[in-house]
């Protein structure tokens, strides 16, 4: 995730040339997370709920860690961490070049591609080159799904909309003839808005590393390895027990790694 926006393509600060800093028994741990992106987070009665808040908690126990998790809104989060407001990000920020450049990252805890949906009826089996041509694809501009389209499907016209379900809506009324983005945000649309049968995923999930990453991974900044490295363990030991698929399972109806 992450790929919704074009993140953290931001100056370096002053903090990530500094020296490393003195190793910490990291008794609390404050965590950024976004907040306004369901269902890997949001704020409900003022406190962050949903996949990444779930995930951050379940590695704080692990460390043996008192957590902390404040929703910083997207925009927010780079320079949250590199001016020492927050320890670490769990934000489902996809691991990219370009993010690497700001910030370190533990191993991915999941990777969810995105998609095309289309009006079964007329949707090409398989998006390629070939079949996208001409055709009007709805998509969130300004986001990593618009600079793919841009980048691999040249020949095909964008259509820019707010959000997956509004491109959804247009799809339905014969006014684009494709819609591609986010995964979750597609599926919680045919579930809940689009008539049955009449819509549904096109095609395979697409992957594009230099545009949606390798994943989504923990970050934290570059001096506190040593608490990248706890939370990387951590997220092994949950990979390993079954707790992140459980926890994902309370959120996503497919699997996310």
């Amino acid at each position: 995730m992450a790929t919704r926006r074009a993140i953290l393509a931001l100056p370096l600060f002053a903090a990530f040339g500094a020296r490393p800093a003195a190793a910490r028994e990291w008794k609390r741990v404050r965590i950024g997370t976004d907040g306004a992106y369901p269902p890997f987070s949001r704020v409900v009665d003022g406190r962050p709920v949903g996949f990444d808040p779930d995930l951050a908690e379940a590695l704080c126990r692990r460390i043996g860690a008192e957590c902390e998790i404040v929703a910083l809104g997207w925009d927010a989060l780079l320079p949250s961490l590199q001016t020492r407001q927050v320890d670490a990000l769990v934000a489902s920020i996809p691991i990219t070049d370009a993010a690497r450049r700001t910030m370190e990252f533990t191993q991915r805890y999941h990777q969810i591609l995105p998609r095309f949906a289309g009006r079964l009826v007329d949707a090409p089996h398989e998006p390629t080159r070939a079949t996208l041509a001409g055709l009007k694809i709805g998509v969130r501009e300004g986001t990593a799904y618009a600079a793919h389209l841009a980048a691999r499907h040249p020949q095909a016209e964008r259509v820019a909309f707010a959000s997956e379900a509004a491109a959804g809506a247009a799809l339905l009324d014969g006014r684009i003839d494709l819609v591609f983005g986010d995964t979750p945000a597609l599926y919680r649309w045919l579930d809940e808005d689009a008539p049955r049968g009449v819509a549904g995923f096109v095609g395979e999930a697409v992957a594009d590393p230099a545009q949606f990453g390798d994943g989504a991974g923990v970050a934290f900044r570059r001096e506190d390895r040593d608490l990248g490295q706890l939370l990387d363990r951590a997220l092994l030991d949950i990979g390993r027990d079954g707790t992140l698929d459980a926890i994902a399972g309370r959120w996503f109806p497919f699997a996310i790694r």
